[in-house]
């Protein structure tokens, strides 16, 4: 009596374990969906927040100066800091949020409709003083990590529901994030994030919104395959103001201790793509510095058919920590080992990619799924052999 319910509980026990060898095996593909639809719903969110304030401030019906394709009310996209510069970056669409509901069990807030056209100005007033004390100050305050990690400014104090001050739209990786105050943790593991202590992305000479990453996070790729960004590549920010458009003038490799490149430059009206690298070594950080383009929004698919169209596919030339000229190969970094090829960067293969993200999790639930059927089998085997000796 007690062998059989001995090997009842180890047949429960086999089960469990495989139920949950199953459940890490999905696990990254879980993930990724739940990531995707995560930020999907923030970058909703804050669409709709802008445009009932354009609404109500009598915004122009084709919604120009809105989403990442000149609407404001398109769904969503894609899908350490230190006093180093920059925070440490390597590391579907969701359901429209609705409006007058608390925020959500994942902290992701819902449209209160307590923003209004006059906060906003507000908000708009405080943010280029911001930026004119960053320019005559010299950027003074960037000292340590906490200045990147902290924002000056809590956008729920203007009325809105979270801390987002934007959607960045990169047509070449085919990626939207929302652009949260302040690099830290927190913030990085949402989406991409001002870095403190660095202009707000409102444009303007004499500017330079510095916007950190990681290199994949979560299962979202964010800024992974930043080394196929090139010469003239768009990178566009949306605002609760306007669409801004910039086009990639600068590709640079620097220390993580070398803040003059991501300080304000005379004259200029910049923003600034940063994130770790080489890829899985992440002892450098890589930059896509971009200027000013006074072009109009256009469409998506209008953004990823120029971006198809002007590929290059040469080695990028990028300035390197020693103000030297390096290639560095545009090919797809990707934890698939489907696609096999050689990666740029680190020069890590995609299969060693794939394995260091999910290597670990894969042979895990491999080996207790087999351990699990192998008690599964073992014990119907000594029932079986049982039942003949009965016989």
């Amino acid at each position: 009596m007690k062998k059989e319910i001995l090997r009842k509980a180890v047949q429960i026990l086999a089960v469990i374990a495989f139920t949950a060898g199953v459940v890490i095996f999905f696990g990254p593909m879980v993930n990724r969906w739940i990531a995707g639809r995560d930020s999907s719903e923030v970058i909703a969110v804050f669409q709709e927040e802008a445009a009932s304030i354009s609404g109500s401030e009598g915004a122009d019906a084709d919604g120009t100066g809105g989403g990442a394709d000149g609407t404001v009310a398109e769904g969503a996209g894609s899908t350490g800091t230190g006093a180093e510069t920059g925070a440490e970056a390597g590391a579907g669409t969701g359901a429209d949020a609705g409006t007058g509901t608390d925020a959500d069990e994942d902290g992701i807030g819902a449209y209160s409709g307590e923003a209004s056209a006059s906060g906003l100005a507000d908000l708009r007033e405080a943010l280029e003083a911001y930026n004119e004390e960053l320019y005559e100050t010299g950027q003074s305050g960037l000292r340590d990590p906490f200045s990147y990690e902290t924002s000056s400014f809590d956008l729920t104090e203007y009325g809105f529901s979270q801390n987002v001050i934007g959607v960045l739209w990169i047509p070449r990786l085919n990626e939207e994030l929302p652009v949260y105050l302040g690099a830290n943790a927190s913030n990085m593991a949402k989406g991409a994030a001002l870095m403190g202590q660095t202009s707000m992305p409102l444009g303007g000479v004499n500017t330079n919104a510095v916007i950190a990453a990681h290199r994949g996070w979560s299962g979202i790729p964010m800024f992974r395959n930043i080394q196929s960004i090139q010469i003239g590549d768009k990178i566009q920010i949306t605002t609760p103001w306007e669409t801004l458009i910039y086009r990639v003038c600068e590709l640079k490799i620097i220390s993580p201790d070398d803040t003059e490149e991501v300080l304000i430059r005379e004259g200029r009206d910049l923003v600034t793509l940063l994130t770790c690298h080489p890829y899985t070594q992440n002892y450098q950080r890589y930059l896509v510095i971009a200027e000013r383009s006074d072009e109009e929004p256009r469409t998506k698919e209008e953004d990823l058919a120029e971006a198809e169209g002007s590929y290059d596919s040469s080695a990028r030339e990028v300035e390197d920590v020693d103000g030297n000229t390096i290639l560095v190969d545009p090919s797809d970094i990707s934890p698939s080992f489907l696609e096999g090829t050689e990666a740029a960067g680190a020069g890590y293969s995609n299969l060693q990619i794939w394995m260091e993200t999910y290597g670990i999790w894969i042979v895990f639930a491999a080996a207790v799924i087999i351990v699990s059927i192998a008690v599964m089998c073992a014990g119907r085997g000594k029932k079986k052999g049982r039942r003949k000796k009965k016989r």
